[in-house]
């Protein structure tokens, strides 16, 4: 056990590992969050444990076409168990696909990962390089102009205990928040209607120029989709997740402390639905139910020194997150 966390921290922390277990078993190849399970695991002291993720997050890399990550995994597990034959064994596979990647790339180069970067369908894309959204960063490469940093250890809950946590100082946000190019995405790869996604636009666009910023959080497309006749939300984000393959975390079942939530400003939070929901080390994980929204993405950025995860959730998840840690039910 690391002797500097308190009580406090190492239950928080096995509350992470308890929660990133479950998404790791349903999500074999999601390689942040088995890094995060990682992490955690050796803040706490479970060698064993982590190795075992350890090997885990190779064989992830590996699927995903990361060659020279799967082998510094490989690397680290043998630093501690040199005589591992699986390890070993791993090890030639990854150099056996790297020898065969083409390309002018390094035999052992890493293939450039799809989490936290959505592929557009051609028709709706828009000027620049192809894509529908560029999601602003790969998951997980921090701030701009390579700050890196935060102070809180696994578990830390950013300083604010349970009581009223300060907000964050607002931000400026551009009117463009990729929800037109959301809907095409869903339209072109035929997870919602297009007379569904059309109408969805339209009752979000109404529904959002009747709250007053700061007093409500704003709708969300998905369910306004849902709610003009579309599928189910549920089965739109499953849709969605096999498309993007983009990670999702069930936060209706997070214990989330409120001064994490509001580490972000309104703008971010109440105004495009990013609800940061856990700290670990260096690394903020952040839900949201628009990948698309680049300009938030980016604002994101600039307000945190964090190394940032993002993760899908259910509109009606992120909402409820939203109305407790602004106490927005005590206002009604």
């Amino acid at each position: 056990m690391d002797v500097n966390l308190t009580s406090e921290e190492r239950a928080q922390i096995l509350s992470t590992i308890e929660m990133f277990e479950v998404i790791t078993q349903t999500q074999p190849d999601d390689c942040q969050s088995l890094d995060i399970l990682k992490e955690a695991y050796v803040k706490i002291g479970q060698q064993e444990d982590a190795l075992r993720i350890s090997r885990l997050l190779a064989t992830a890399y590996l699927q995903n076409g990361l060659y020279s990550s799967a082998l510094l995994e490989c690397e680290g597990i043998l630093s501690k168990q040199p005589d591992a034959a699986d390890v070993l064994a791993l090890m030639g596979e990854i150099e056996a696909r790297a020898g065969k990647s083409s390309g002018s790339r390094s035999a052992v180069a890493d293939v450039q990962p799809q989490e936290g970067r959505l592929m557009a369908p051609a028709p709706a894309a828009p000027a620049q390089g192809g894509s529908l959204v560029d999601l602003t960063r790969p998951a997980g490469t921090g701030a701009p102009g390579g700050r890196t940093g935060g102070t809180a250890r696994v578990g830390g809950r950013g300083g604010g205990g349970h009581g009223a946590a300060p907000s964050a100082p607002s931000v400026a946000l551009p009117a463009e928040d990729g929800n037109e190019q959301f809907a095409k995405f869903l339209v072109h790869h035929r997870i919602a209607p297009e007379q569904a996604a059309a109408a969805g636009i339209a009752n979000l666009r109404s529904t959002n120029a009747r709250i007053q910023a700061g007093t409500a959080p704003v709708a969300a497309l998905l369910e306004q989709i849902s709610k003009a006749g579309g599928p189910d939300v549920d089965l739109m984000i499953s849709a969605l997740i096999d498309q993007t393959k983009f990670g999702y975390v069930p936060l209706e079942l997070y214990d989330i402390d409120r001064s994490v939530v509001r580490m972000l400003p309104e703008t971010l939070t109440m105004g495009r639905l990013f609800v940061p929901f856990d700290v670990v080390s260096r690394t903020i994980m952040i839900a949201i139910c628009n990948p698309f929204d680049g300009a938030a993405k980016e604002a994101t950025h600039s307000s945190l020194d964090y190394h940032i995860q993002w993760y899908l959730a259910k509109p009606a998840a992120i909402l409820k997150v939203l109305r407790d840690a602004y106490r927005l039910d005590a206002r009604d």
